[in-house]
């Protein structure tokens, strides 16, 4: 059923840029150092104190933008945004207006393609906190971008932030670090009547967490489909989501263009980009998500597999270094990463930050590799990774000193069978009366009394070929 309202949705993400010092300073662009120990007179706003721009900056805005599909600007200025508020100690802000880094790009998503009208780059504001204001956070460079009113929904809007947080990861230009704050948006709601004049949007401001995202759009659409349905107006303004409340709760009237009075930036002018620049900037951006899809798919990896592999860029990294060994298959390969590698890197995150990445990749592809010829099964696989990681060591000595070689043997494996079916002989009969469940649970018992060691599959068939040979011969005898 058609909704008798429709939501427009627009976002204006503000990403911090991977940056040694600071946007227009030589201060360290760094996180969680003790309230204000990273400052210099320049970033705080002490008069007399003149900015020069972080070149590097510039260049992860031109890869955002040209990551983005943007058209980069060969010209483009900075603007001052002048607004008072208690973190801006300047009483401006550097950033951008009408000349941006990057303008006219797209974000395409399954298929579907969402403009982007500008990425324009600026310097991060002071945070408020309990005892203060903490100035560690001013000039940090970052980037903002600003989306068309192209989202219906929250799970849109949603899927959109994940599919651009991926693209900055990937591409290098931050690393998106939602519970530091280094990935945030502003959400910009406006509700009307389909077929009616859209109606005033409202802005969530500073909004980070998916979750948070998504809730706050629903709670903005109830919100102001009720003052629709009362015959109330809806104010252009700016709230706040509360987060354990809930609900979003005003904080002022929206400003507009003019209340910000822009004016260029007079203590540096003009910024221009060679075409050489530009050329370089393109060549160094790395394989991105939607290129990346395509390229697992080709290796015979299903899309969903795929997917968990891209959503996690450790994950990812470690798989291709895996891939570039050219040693396992890729199918058996990224079945062991989505296994018993996400599961320890789940528990340890910073074990390859500390250890030889080379090494690991080296070990899990032997595993994969002996999975693959059938010398081990999927718990000895785990068993031999779980040794490997503890003490170190060859997976092909483990493999001897552990002796988890798979038995193939097939007089073994008979033997093994006819002991199992001769041990439960109910179980039999209820496969023999449509149960086929019992199968797992048979096989499981070979399994276990050969410690984990007989080839599960070959186990299988002789359960299955056993109890058929048994069946045709009850059947003559009858």
């Amino acid at each position: 059923m058609v909704s008798e309202f429709e939501t427009i949705i627009g976002l204006e993400v503000h990403t911090e840029l991977l940056t040694e010092t600071k946007m227009y300073c030589s201060c360290k662009n760094t996180f969680g150092k003790k309230e204000n120990t990273v400052i210099c007179p320049l970033c705080t706003g002490y008069p007399g104190t003149l900015p020069a721009v972080n070149k590097r900056a510039v260049e992860l805005a031109v890869r955002a933008g040209l990551a983005l599909n943007c058209k980069i600007n060969r010209r483009f200025k900075m603007s001052r945004k002048n607004y008072f508020y208690p973190d801006l100690p300047k009483g401006y802000q550097i950033s951008q207006f009408d000349a941006p880094v990057g303008e006219n790009g797209f974000l395409e998503i399954k298929g579907k393609k969402y403009p982007i009208s500008d990425i324009h780059l600026e310097e991060d504001a002071g945070k408020l906190y309990e005892n203060g204001i903490d100035f560690n956070r001013c000039g940090i460079p970052l980037i903002e971008l600003v989306t068309k009113p192209c989202f219906n929904s929250a799970a849109e809007a949603v899927d959109f932030l994940k599919e651009l947080r991926l693209i900055m990861i990937y591409s290098g230009v931050s690393d998106c670090r939602i519970e530091r704050g280094s990935m945030r948006c502003d959400v910009n709601v406006s509700v009307h009547r389909r077929g009616e004049p859209y109606g005033e949007r409202c802005e969530l401001k500073n909004v980070s967490g998916f979750s948070n995202v998504y809730e706050g759009i629903l709670y903005e659409e109830k919100r102001q489909k009720k003052l629709i349905e009362e015959g109330k107006c809806v104010f252009r303004e700016t709230r706040r989501w509360d987060s354990q409340k809930k609900e979003s709760v005003i904080l002022r009237s929206k400003e507009k263009t003019a209340d910000y009075r822009y004016f260029d930036e007079p203590d540096f002018s003009e910024i221009t980009l060679s075409d050489d620049f530009i050329r370089e900037v393109f060549s160094l951006l790395p394989m991105l998500p939607n290129k990346k899809r395509l390229y697992y798919a080709s290796l015979g990896i299903s899309t969903q597999v795929a997917e968990d592999i891209v959503i996690d860029p450790e994950k990812d990294r470690i798989f291709n270094e895996c891939v570039d060994l050219n040693l396992c298959d890729a199918k058996t390969l990224s079945g062991l990463i989505n296994g018993i590698v996400a599961e320890f890197l789940n528990a340890e995150p910073d074990y390859l930050k500390e250890n030889n990445t080379d090494e690991f990749c080296l070990a899990l592809c032997k595993i994969a590799r002996l999975r693959e010829k059938g010398v081990i099964s999927s718990t000895a696989a785990k068993l031999l990774f779980e040794n490997h990681i503890a003490g170190g060591g060859d997976i092909d000595i483990l493999l001897k000193e552990l002796k988890l070689e798979q038995i193939s043997d097939s007089d073994y494996i008979e033997e093994l069978v006819k002991r199992v079916l001769d041990e439960n002989p109910k179980s039999v009969e209820d496969y023999r009366k449509g149960k086929t469940n019992v199968l797992a649970f048979l096989v499981g018992w070979c399994m276990k009394l050969s410690e984990g060691k007989s080839d599960p599959v070959l186990c299988r068939e002789a359960v299955l070929n056993r109890i058929n040979d048994d069946s045709s011969q009850r059947g003559e005898r009858n």
